[in-house]
Protein backbone atom coordinates (compact mmCIF):
# COMPACT_ATOMS: atom_id res chain seq x y z
CA UNK A 1 0.00 0.00 0.00
CA UNK A 2 1.19 3.60 -1.03
CA UNK A 3 1.13 6.35 1.50
CA UNK A 4 1.70 9.59 0.77
CA UNK A 5 2.68 13.08 2.27
CA UNK A 6 1.61 16.36 0.37
CA UNK A 7 1.64 20.30 0.56
CA UNK A 8 -0.42 22.66 -1.68
CA UNK A 9 -0.20 26.85 -2.61
CA UNK A 10 -2.07 28.75 -4.74
CA UNK A 11 -1.34 32.66 -5.98
CA UNK A 12 -3.32 34.98 -8.53
CA UNK A 13 0.16 36.47 -9.29
CA UNK A 14 1.32 40.20 -10.18
CA UNK A 15 -0.62 40.95 -13.30
CA UNK A 16 -3.97 38.91 -13.52
CA UNK A 17 -7.11 39.78 -11.84
CA UNK A 18 -8.47 36.55 -11.64
CA UNK A 19 -7.31 32.93 -10.60
CA UNK A 20 -8.07 30.32 -13.21
CA UNK A 21 -6.36 27.59 -11.19
CA UNK A 22 -8.05 25.04 -9.49
CA UNK A 23 -6.09 22.03 -7.68
CA UNK A 24 -7.43 19.07 -5.66
CA UNK A 25 -5.06 17.32 -2.59
CA UNK A 26 -6.72 14.19 -0.88
CA UNK A 27 -5.34 10.67 -0.50
CA UNK A 28 -4.45 9.44 -3.60
CA UNK A 29 -5.22 11.87 -5.71
CA UNK A 30 -3.94 14.75 -6.54
CA UNK A 31 -4.72 17.10 -9.38
CA UNK A 32 -3.73 20.78 -10.90
CA UNK A 33 -5.98 22.20 -13.38
CA UNK A 34 -5.25 25.79 -15.54
CA UNK A 35 -8.51 27.35 -16.84
CA UNK A 36 -8.50 29.33 -19.68
CA UNK A 37 -11.31 31.33 -22.28
CA UNK A 38 -12.14 34.81 -20.18
CA UNK A 39 -11.54 35.19 -16.40
CA UNK A 40 -14.96 33.44 -15.45
CA UNK A 41 -15.27 30.59 -18.36
CA UNK A 42 -11.18 29.54 -17.64
CA UNK A 43 -12.30 29.37 -13.48
CA UNK A 44 -15.16 27.61 -14.22
CA UNK A 45 -13.63 24.57 -16.81
CA UNK A 46 -10.94 24.32 -14.40
CA UNK A 47 -13.57 24.13 -11.05
CA UNK A 48 -15.72 21.61 -13.20
CA UNK A 49 -13.01 19.59 -14.28
CA UNK A 50 -11.83 19.69 -10.38
CA UNK A 51 -15.23 19.00 -9.17
CA UNK A 52 -15.31 15.67 -11.24
CA UNK A 53 -12.06 14.44 -10.42
CA UNK A 54 -12.95 14.42 -6.49
CA UNK A 55 -16.19 12.90 -7.75
CA UNK A 56 -14.52 9.98 -9.54
CA UNK A 57 -13.92 6.88 -7.79
CA UNK A 58 -11.07 4.53 -7.03
CA UNK A 59 -8.82 3.85 -10.32
CA UNK A 60 -6.75 0.61 -10.64
CA UNK A 61 -5.48 1.12 -14.35
CA UNK A 62 -4.16 3.55 -17.03
CA UNK A 63 -7.26 3.04 -19.00
CA UNK A 64 -10.20 4.04 -15.43
CA UNK A 65 -7.59 6.82 -15.21
CA UNK A 66 -8.25 8.47 -19.06
CA UNK A 67 -12.10 7.48 -18.64
CA UNK A 68 -12.00 9.48 -15.39
CA UNK A 69 -10.88 12.59 -17.67
CA UNK A 70 -12.81 11.97 -20.56
CA UNK A 71 -16.09 12.41 -18.17
CA UNK A 72 -14.33 15.13 -16.72
CA UNK A 73 -14.16 16.85 -20.27
CA UNK A 74 -17.62 15.44 -21.11
CA UNK A 75 -18.92 18.05 -17.93
CA UNK A 76 -16.83 20.77 -19.23
CA UNK A 77 -18.12 20.41 -22.73
CA UNK A 78 -21.91 20.52 -21.57
CA UNK A 79 -21.42 23.40 -19.26
CA UNK A 80 -19.97 25.11 -22.15
CA UNK A 81 -23.19 24.61 -24.05
CA UNK A 82 -25.48 25.19 -21.68
CA UNK A 83 -24.31 28.85 -21.21
CA UNK A 84 -23.16 30.70 -24.51
CA UNK A 85 -21.43 33.15 -22.36
CA UNK A 86 -18.98 30.38 -21.48
CA UNK A 87 -18.23 29.33 -25.30
CA UNK A 88 -14.73 28.45 -25.62
CA UNK A 89 -13.90 27.62 -22.23
CA UNK A 90 -11.14 25.26 -21.85
CA UNK A 91 -8.59 23.58 -19.18
CA UNK A 92 -5.57 21.93 -18.75
CA UNK A 93 -4.89 18.57 -16.43
CA UNK A 94 -2.23 17.20 -14.83
CA UNK A 95 -2.79 14.46 -12.17
CA UNK A 96 -0.86 12.11 -9.58
CA UNK A 97 -3.35 8.81 -8.87
CA UNK A 98 -2.80 5.84 -6.57
CA UNK A 99 -3.68 2.93 -8.74
CA UNK A 100 -5.13 0.82 -6.39
CA UNK A 101 -5.08 -2.53 -6.68
CA UNK A 102 -4.41 -6.60 -5.75
CA UNK A 103 -0.84 -6.87 -5.21
CA UNK A 104 1.62 -3.59 -5.55
CA UNK A 105 0.19 -0.40 -6.29
CA UNK A 106 1.28 1.60 -9.41
CA UNK A 107 1.14 5.29 -9.93
CA UNK A 108 -0.81 7.09 -12.48
CA UNK A 109 0.06 9.97 -14.42
CA UNK A 110 -2.18 11.91 -16.88
CA UNK A 111 -1.97 15.21 -18.98
CA UNK A 112 -3.68 17.28 -20.95
CA UNK A 113 -2.38 20.51 -21.68
CA UNK A 114 0.98 22.47 -20.58
CA UNK A 115 0.72 21.94 -16.28
CA UNK A 116 3.34 19.55 -15.61
CA UNK A 117 4.61 16.93 -13.13
CA UNK A 118 8.17 16.45 -12.56
CA UNK A 119 9.76 14.01 -10.30
CA UNK A 120 12.56 14.93 -7.69
CA UNK A 121 16.19 13.05 -9.00
CA UNK A 122 19.61 13.53 -7.15
CA UNK A 123 20.86 15.90 -9.81
CA UNK A 124 17.58 17.79 -10.88
CA UNK A 125 14.38 17.58 -11.79
CA UNK A 126 12.77 15.28 -13.96
CA UNK A 127 9.84 16.56 -16.22
CA UNK A 128 7.45 13.30 -16.96
CA UNK A 129 5.04 14.78 -18.93
CA UNK A 130 5.09 16.43 -22.45
CA UNK A 131 3.96 19.91 -22.60
CA UNK A 132 0.69 19.66 -25.49
CA UNK A 133 1.62 23.42 -26.20
CA UNK A 134 2.82 25.17 -29.79
CA UNK A 135 6.37 26.22 -28.78
CA UNK A 136 6.93 22.56 -27.78
CA UNK A 137 5.44 21.02 -31.15
CA UNK A 138 8.27 23.67 -33.07
CA UNK A 139 11.01 22.46 -30.04
CA UNK A 140 9.95 18.75 -31.59
CA UNK A 141 10.21 20.04 -35.34
CA UNK A 142 13.72 21.75 -34.71
CA UNK A 143 12.41 24.96 -35.60
CA UNK A 144 12.67 26.29 -32.05
CA UNK A 145 15.55 25.44 -29.08
CA UNK A 146 14.69 25.55 -25.48
CA UNK A 147 15.68 28.79 -24.87
CA UNK A 148 13.91 30.50 -27.70
CA UNK A 149 10.89 28.42 -26.40
CA UNK A 150 11.10 30.07 -22.90
CA UNK A 151 10.39 33.54 -24.21
CA UNK A 152 8.34 33.02 -27.35
CA UNK A 153 5.36 35.18 -27.65
CA UNK A 154 3.22 32.34 -28.19
CA UNK A 155 4.74 30.09 -25.33
CA UNK A 156 0.80 30.47 -23.85
CA UNK A 157 -0.68 28.37 -26.87
CA UNK A 158 -1.93 25.14 -25.99
CA UNK A 159 -2.81 22.46 -28.26
CA UNK A 160 -4.99 20.06 -25.94
CA UNK A 161 -7.43 21.22 -23.50
CA UNK A 162 -10.50 19.72 -21.94
CA UNK A 163 -13.63 21.58 -22.81
CA UNK A 164 -12.97 22.10 -27.02
CA UNK A 165 -14.55 18.54 -28.30
CA UNK A 166 -16.22 15.70 -27.14
CA UNK A 167 -13.01 13.69 -26.64
CA UNK A 168 -9.73 15.01 -25.83
CA UNK A 169 -6.62 13.23 -26.22
CA UNK A 170 -5.04 12.03 -22.93
CA UNK A 171 -1.52 10.98 -22.77
CA UNK A 172 -0.74 8.96 -19.66
CA UNK A 173 2.15 7.14 -17.58
CA UNK A 174 2.02 4.34 -15.16
CA UNK A 175 5.06 4.70 -12.32
CA UNK A 176 5.99 2.23 -9.33
CA UNK A 177 5.83 4.33 -6.43
CA UNK A 178 9.21 4.23 -4.78
CA UNK A 179 9.05 5.54 -0.63
CA UNK A 180 11.48 9.15 -0.51
CA UNK A 181 10.54 10.03 -3.82
CA UNK A 182 9.47 13.39 -4.41
CA UNK A 183 7.09 14.79 -7.10
CA UNK A 184 6.08 18.15 -8.02
CA UNK A 185 2.58 18.82 -10.29
CA UNK A 186 2.50 22.68 -11.10
CA UNK A 187 0.33 24.75 -14.10
CA UNK A 188 3.03 26.71 -16.06
CA UNK A 189 2.86 30.00 -14.19
CA UNK A 190 5.61 28.10 -12.03
CA UNK A 191 8.22 27.28 -14.63
CA UNK A 192 7.22 30.29 -16.91
CA UNK A 193 9.05 32.50 -14.15
CA UNK A 194 12.10 30.12 -12.38
CA UNK A 195 13.77 27.81 -14.23
CA UNK A 196 14.66 23.83 -13.31
CA UNK A 197 17.45 24.41 -11.22
CA UNK A 198 15.86 26.99 -9.30
CA UNK A 199 12.46 24.32 -8.40
CA UNK A 200 15.38 21.70 -7.88
CA UNK A 201 16.81 23.73 -5.16
CA UNK A 202 13.60 24.30 -3.24
CA UNK A 203 12.83 20.58 -3.41
CA UNK A 204 15.86 19.76 -1.91
CA UNK A 205 15.98 21.86 0.77
CA UNK A 206 12.58 22.05 2.21
CA UNK A 207 11.48 18.45 3.43
CA UNK A 208 8.31 19.80 4.30
CA UNK A 209 6.47 19.32 1.76
CA UNK A 210 4.16 22.49 2.46
CA UNK A 211 6.81 24.85 3.23
CA UNK A 212 8.36 24.09 -0.40
CA UNK A 213 5.04 24.68 -2.06
CA UNK A 214 4.27 28.24 -0.32
CA UNK A 215 8.31 28.79 -1.02
CA UNK A 216 8.26 27.79 -5.19
CA UNK A 217 4.65 29.89 -5.00
CA UNK A 218 6.56 32.89 -3.28
CA UNK A 219 9.55 32.87 -5.42
CA UNK A 220 7.42 32.60 -9.06
CA UNK A 221 5.54 35.42 -7.89
CA UNK A 222 8.81 37.40 -6.70
CA UNK A 223 10.19 36.48 -10.29
CA UNK A 224 6.81 38.49 -12.12
CA UNK A 225 4.10 36.54 -11.39
CA UNK A 226 2.53 37.08 -14.53
CA UNK A 227 0.62 33.96 -14.25
CA UNK A 228 -1.81 32.53 -11.98
CA UNK A 229 0.93 29.81 -10.21
CA UNK A 230 -0.44 26.56 -8.34
CA UNK A 231 2.02 24.20 -7.07
CA UNK A 232 1.41 20.41 -5.58
CA UNK A 233 4.24 18.59 -3.75
CA UNK A 234 3.58 15.14 -3.46
CA UNK A 235 6.02 12.85 -1.08
CA UNK A 236 6.12 9.50 -1.05
CA UNK A 237 6.12 7.68 2.61
CA UNK A 238 6.11 4.63 2.04
CA UNK A 239 5.63 2.18 -1.11
CA UNK A 240 5.63 -1.84 -1.06
CA UNK A 241 8.99 -3.15 -1.87
CA UNK A 242 9.80 -4.10 -5.58
CA UNK A 243 12.24 -5.30 -7.41
CA UNK A 244 14.22 -4.26 -10.76
CA UNK A 245 12.82 -0.46 -10.37
CA UNK A 246 13.57 1.33 -13.62
CA UNK A 247 15.34 4.43 -12.99
CA UNK A 248 12.67 6.46 -14.39
CA UNK A 249 9.75 4.75 -12.32
CA UNK A 250 7.83 4.18 -15.49
CA UNK A 251 6.29 0.75 -16.23
CA UNK A 252 3.66 1.35 -18.98
CA UNK A 253 2.77 4.61 -21.23
CA UNK A 254 -0.88 5.70 -23.02
CA UNK A 255 0.30 8.21 -25.72
CA UNK A 256 -2.42 9.83 -27.53
CA UNK A 257 -2.22 11.19 -30.84
CA UNK A 258 1.13 13.28 -31.16
CA UNK A 259 0.25 17.59 -31.70
CA UNK A 260 0.81 17.68 -35.58
CA UNK A 261 -1.15 20.65 -36.33
CA UNK A 262 0.14 24.45 -35.03
CA UNK A 263 -2.54 25.94 -36.81
CA UNK A 264 -6.26 26.49 -36.06
CA UNK A 265 -9.30 28.84 -34.30
CA UNK A 266 -7.64 30.74 -31.24
CA UNK A 267 -10.38 30.83 -28.49
CA UNK A 268 -8.93 34.28 -27.47
CA UNK A 269 -10.88 35.63 -30.74
CA UNK A 270 -14.06 34.54 -28.99
CA UNK A 271 -13.21 35.82 -25.17
CA UNK A 272 -15.14 38.20 -23.26
CA UNK A 273 -14.48 41.63 -23.51
CA UNK A 274 -13.30 41.94 -19.81
CA UNK A 275 -10.12 39.80 -21.19
CA UNK A 276 -8.93 42.19 -23.68
CA UNK A 277 -6.34 43.95 -21.70
CA UNK A 278 -4.73 41.02 -20.34
CA UNK A 279 -1.07 41.39 -21.12
CA UNK A 280 -0.56 37.13 -21.29
CA UNK A 281 -3.33 35.36 -22.07
CA UNK A 282 -4.07 31.63 -22.32
CA UNK A 283 -5.08 30.78 -25.72
CA UNK A 284 -5.85 27.20 -27.42
CA UNK A 285 -5.08 26.12 -30.62
CA UNK A 286 -8.05 24.23 -32.20
CA UNK A 287 -6.01 20.96 -33.99
CA UNK A 288 -7.79 19.80 -37.08
CA UNK A 289 -9.01 16.53 -36.89
CA UNK A 290 -6.84 13.90 -37.37
CA UNK A 291 -7.49 12.18 -41.05
CA UNK A 292 -7.67 8.10 -41.06
CA UNK A 293 -6.78 6.10 -43.84
CA UNK A 294 -9.30 3.17 -43.67
CA UNK A 295 -9.66 0.19 -46.20
CA UNK A 296 -12.97 2.25 -47.38
CA UNK A 297 -11.26 5.27 -48.22
CA UNK A 298 -8.40 3.17 -49.62
CA UNK A 299 -11.07 1.19 -52.19
CA UNK A 300 -12.53 4.50 -53.19
CA UNK A 301 -9.33 5.96 -53.91
CA UNK A 302 -8.51 3.02 -55.86
CA UNK A 303 -11.90 2.77 -57.74
CA UNK A 304 -10.97 6.44 -58.73
CA UNK A 305 -7.63 5.81 -60.25
CA UNK A 306 -8.74 2.79 -62.22
CA UNK A 307 -11.75 5.67 -63.50
CA UNK A 308 -9.45 7.78 -64.47
CA UNK A 309 -6.40 5.48 -65.85
CA UNK A 310 -9.36 3.93 -68.14
CA UNK A 311 -10.64 7.37 -69.54
CA UNK A 312 -6.93 8.85 -70.25
CA UNK A 313 -6.82 5.29 -71.90
CA UNK A 314 -10.06 5.96 -73.90
CA UNK A 315 -8.59 9.63 -74.44
CA UNK A 316 -5.36 8.33 -75.70
CA UNK A 317 -6.99 6.03 -78.28
CA UNK A 318 -8.83 8.29 -79.67
CA UNK A 319 -6.26 11.47 -80.20
CA UNK A 320 -4.17 8.48 -82.13
CA UNK A 321 -6.38 6.98 -83.94
CA UNK A 322 -6.90 9.15 -86.51
CA UNK A 323 -4.21 10.85 -89.62
CA UNK A 324 -4.41 14.29 -91.10
CA UNK A 325 -2.68 16.27 -93.91
CA UNK A 326 -1.06 19.18 -92.80
CA UNK A 327 1.78 21.46 -93.13
CA UNK A 328 5.30 21.30 -91.56
CA UNK A 329 6.92 24.85 -92.76
CA UNK A 330 6.50 25.29 -96.26
CA UNK A 331 6.50 21.46 -97.01
CA UNK A 332 2.83 19.19 -97.29
CA UNK A 333 3.08 16.04 -94.83
CA UNK A 334 1.41 13.51 -92.95
CA UNK A 335 0.87 13.62 -89.10
CA UNK A 336 -0.79 10.54 -86.85
CA UNK A 337 -3.15 12.34 -84.21
CA UNK A 338 -6.27 15.37 -84.24
CA UNK A 339 -5.13 18.86 -85.60
CA UNK A 340 -4.21 20.99 -82.96
CA UNK A 341 -3.62 17.87 -80.63
CA UNK A 342 -6.17 16.86 -77.71
CA UNK A 343 -5.18 17.48 -74.45
CA UNK A 344 -1.66 16.37 -73.56
CA UNK A 345 -1.47 14.41 -76.67
CA UNK A 346 0.16 16.09 -79.28
CA UNK A 347 -0.41 14.86 -83.26
CA UNK A 348 3.46 13.52 -84.25
CA UNK A 349 5.02 13.64 -87.73
CA UNK A 350 4.70 10.07 -89.72
CA UNK A 351 5.37 10.74 -93.37
CA UNK A 352 7.06 13.74 -95.38
CA UNK A 353 5.88 14.51 -99.13
CA UNK A 354 8.74 16.74 -100.34
CA UNK A 355 5.51 18.52 -102.26
CA UNK A 356 5.64 22.30 -100.96
CA UNK A 357 2.10 23.79 -100.00
CA UNK A 358 2.44 26.83 -102.23
CA UNK A 359 2.29 24.93 -105.03
CA UNK A 360 -1.48 23.68 -104.34
CA UNK A 361 -4.17 24.86 -105.66
CA UNK A 362 -5.56 27.91 -103.50
CA UNK A 363 -8.64 25.26 -102.12
CA UNK A 364 -6.42 21.81 -101.59
CA UNK A 365 -3.25 24.88 -99.62
CA UNK A 366 -6.44 25.94 -97.14
CA UNK A 367 -7.71 22.17 -96.32
CA UNK A 368 -3.74 21.45 -95.74
CA UNK A 369 -3.21 24.14 -93.39
CA UNK A 370 -6.19 23.49 -91.53
CA UNK A 371 -5.52 19.68 -91.43
CA UNK A 372 -7.65 17.42 -93.66
CA UNK A 373 -8.61 14.20 -91.37
CA UNK A 374 -8.50 10.71 -92.33
CA UNK A 375 -9.18 7.35 -90.77
CA UNK A 376 -6.26 5.80 -91.90
CA UNK A 377 -2.73 6.35 -92.83
CA UNK A 378 -3.65 4.43 -96.53
CA UNK A 379 -6.07 6.74 -97.11
CA UNK A 380 -3.68 10.02 -96.39
CA UNK A 381 -1.35 8.60 -98.19
CA UNK A 382 -3.36 8.43 -101.25
CA UNK A 383 -5.00 12.13 -100.58
CA UNK A 384 -0.75 12.83 -101.11
CA UNK A 385 -0.54 10.76 -104.21
CA UNK A 386 -3.39 12.72 -105.82
CA UNK A 387 -1.98 15.87 -104.80
CA UNK A 388 0.95 15.06 -106.31
CA UNK A 389 -0.55 13.69 -109.55
CA UNK A 390 -2.02 17.35 -109.85
CA UNK A 391 1.24 19.01 -110.44
CA UNK A 392 2.75 16.48 -112.56
CA UNK A 393 3.75 17.56 -116.09
CA UNK A 394 1.76 15.05 -117.23
CA UNK A 395 -1.41 15.68 -115.71
CA UNK A 396 -4.96 16.85 -117.85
Amino acid sequence: MTQFKWGAATDVGRIRRANQDHHLVRDGLFVVADGMGGHSGGEIASEVTVDALRESGVVSTLDELIDQIQEANAQVVARGRREPALRGMGTTVCLLADLSRAGPHRLGIANVGDSRLYRLTDDGVHQHTADHSLVEALVRSGRLSRAEAAIHPQRNIVTRALGIDEKVLVDAWELVPVTGDRYLICSDGLFGEIGAPEISEVLHSLADPQEAAEDLVSRACAAGGRDNVTVVVVDIARADSVDDVPDDRVTDIRKALPDGVLEGQHISDALPEDDADDPNPDEIVMPQATKVFTWRLAAFVVAVLMVLVALIGSLAIYARSAYFVGVEGEEIVIYQGRPGGVLWFDATLEERSGLLVDALEPHDAELALNGLEFDNLEDAEAHVENLREQLSPDAP
